[in-house]
């Protein structure tokens, strides 16, 4: 159920990457403060080149950024889809990185807006729709918050760690079957 005072649209790329871009990046250094101004050129760019790329806002009736959530399909010669491929082993990796699979790759909520029913609104509206068979997606473990919502969405821990490198916290992967209601 979306708050009533939060109203849910898909952005395109071109949207995302042009005049949406600056209140996007604002909201992001909010949630991540370390992310660099290089980091943030690089990535968001990047994904929104990827197949399947699907971007959600939500705003308040001022229209202002309460959040927003985005992914993409994942494949064989991405950065996080190798990561976790290989981290997963071959028979869990066919279960839950099938071609066509749906790569959940952010979900950012303004403070002020979180436990208001604005991420699990950014979170169904971002899956509804998918024809992908899978949903993956990585949080660090000790997002308790994160974890949770994602638990009561259906989500299952599907590696309860990987490490992305030294310069990362340790992160777990859930996994979501689409296929099944």
């Amino acid at each position: 159920m979306v708050p009533s005072s939060i109203e849910i649209a898909e952005l395109d790329a071109a949207s995302v990457l042009g005049p949406e871009r600056r209140e996007i990046e604002d909201l992001w250094r909010l949630v991540f403060p370390g992310t660099t101004d290089e980091r943030f050129a690089e990535i968001l760019p990047r994904h929104a080149r990827r197949e399947g790329f699907r971007f959600l806002t939500a705003r308040t009736e001022e229209s202002a950024l309460a959040g927003f959530a985005y992914g993409y399909l994942g494949g064989p010669g991405q950065w996080w889809h190798d990561q976790v491929s290989a981290a997963l082993g071959p028979d869990l990796a066919k279960r839950w990185l099938p071609p066509g699979h749906f790569e959940f790759v952010e979900l950012q909520v303004r403070p002020e807006f979180r436990r208001r029913g604005t991420g699990s609104s950014l979170h169904d509206a971002l899956l509804t729709g998918l024809t992908s068979p899978t949903a993956v997606l990585s949080t660090e473990r000790s997002n308790t918050a994160a974890i949770g919502l994602y638990a009561s969405r259906g989500w299952q821990v599907i590696l309860d760690e990987i490490a992305f490198g030294e310069d990362y916290p340790p992160f777990l992967v859930m996994g979501r079957d689409l296929t099944s209601g």
